[in-house]
């Protein structure tokens, strides 16, 4: 599996803060996960999405680059 690193941020909202970056990637059974936490739900929020993990924290990352963990790289 690639990991591919994405920025998070402090909220979902325009011109939130970062607050990061993380690691994201799907596991063998196509489930997301982010520096090693298993995301149990994924909400999207306007052009973000909210990735609320097993650790009960949420990350927050831009959908538009979520959707790129898992594709396959040329």
């Amino acid at each position: 599996m690639q990991d591919r690193t994405l920025s998070v941020y402090e909220a979902a909202d325009w011109g939130a803060k970062l607050s990061g970056a993380a690691l994201v990637h799907k596991d063998p059974q196509g489930t997301l996960v982010i520096d090693g936490v298993l995301v149990e739900t994924v909400q999207l929020v306007g052009q973000f999405s909210v990735l609320n993990c097993a650790d009960g924290r949420a990350r927050v990352v831009l959908t538009s680059f979520l959707r790129l963990v898992g594709g396959h790289s040329h």
